[in-house]
């Protein structure tokens, strides 16, 4: 009787465990089929996060999932995925420091090539902004400097005509001069470090493109700084991930349609299980910087060897 009890409780234990782990263990079993058995079923993804800060809809954000499916799909007439409202994997769209610095080069008129000569007038455009930004950092500190000074000057003066229980017209109005120019002073400042900070914003905009086209064109070349901010040095346009909790995919930069939709199969490659390849024109070299569109001949070689095609 004890032992049938214990087993019973063995048993409510394990199927607890089952139901509240029921996702987990969905997740699990699905990777670990498309891993034994690769390219039999469709891996099926839903639209995780998404923030509307990129500017398009999600329809739109579906339909470039869509194109990315079909580059790996066409070529060897398979189902490779499959959009569903509780897919496996979660595509998420998510805004940061690489979209915002996009962006702002767009703001600021400045085109994002994939070549030397690009890279070459950005880094012109960052000197001069730069160059800009250090002049005008030395005027703010100067007028900081002198305005501490006064305002001290001024808050000991009041201090001791306190003390003093009275003061005369002449000092009153002395006083109430200072202090409408120091408010207005304030002010002034405040605007500059309002300027200063649009301006060091729009300079992180550029290193981030720098950085990246130094690290797609493998140029030899310093990491540049941000101004005022710590960021990673890595550039990562999305990332692949793959955990007890599921898979996802999230997207963090694009400038055209092209590079989101080479971007989404990219990742798209990692979830069927592929590596890197050493094709700088392929869909899984480390880098997106080729306005390909197509399977290169090092794509379709890893993903027939994968599906055993």
């Amino acid at each position: 009787m004890k032992r049938a009890l214990t087993l019973i409780l063995v048993v409510a234990a394990i199927g607890a465990a089952i139901f509240l782990f029921r996702s987990e263990l969905g997740n699990f079993l699905a990777r670990l089929e498309s891993r034994i058995l690769p390219c039999v079923k469709p891996i099926t993804y839903t639209i995780g996060s998404f923030d509307s800060r990129f500017g398009i809809s999600k329809q739109t954000f579906l339909s470039a999932v869509a194109e990315a499916e079909a580059i790996w799909e066409k070529p060897v007439e398979k189902n490779l995925f499959a959009h569903e409202a509780n897919g496996n994997i979660k595509i998420n769209l998510i805004y940061d420091f690489r979209q915002e610095a996009t962006q702002k080069l767009m703001a600021l008129g400045i085109v994002v090539g994939d070549n030397k000569a690009s890279y070459s007038e950005i880094k012109s455009k960052y000197d001069a902004m730069q160059a800009d930004y250090i002049k005008q950092k030395s005027v703010y500190n100067t007028r900081v400097a002198v305005f501490q000074n006064r305002e001290s000057a001024y808050e000991t003066t009041v201090t001791h005509w306190n003390k003093q229980g009275r003061t005369t017209r002449d000092t009153y109005d002395q006083l109430s001069a200072e202090k409408a120019s120091l408010v207005a002073e304030a002010a002034a400042i405040n605007i500059l470090q309002t300027n200063l900070n649009t301006e060091a914003a729009n300079i992180n905009a550029i290193v981030v493109a720098l950085n990246r086209l130094a690290a797609e064109l493998n140029l030899s070349v310093d990491q540049f700084n941000m101004v005022g901010q710590e960021r990673g040095a890595e550039f990562e346009e999305g990332i692949y991930k793959s955990s007890v909790s599921g898979e996802e995919i999230d997207i963090y930069q694009f400038d055209t349609k092209t590079r989101l939709v080479r971007v989404l199969a990219h990742e798209l490659g990692h979830a069927l299980g592929l590596p890197h390849v050493l094709d700088s024109k392929a869909i899984m070299y480390r880098l997106n910087g080729s306005t390909n569109e197509n399977l290169t001949a090092a794509d379709l070689a890893e993903l027939k060897k994968h599906c055993g095609l």
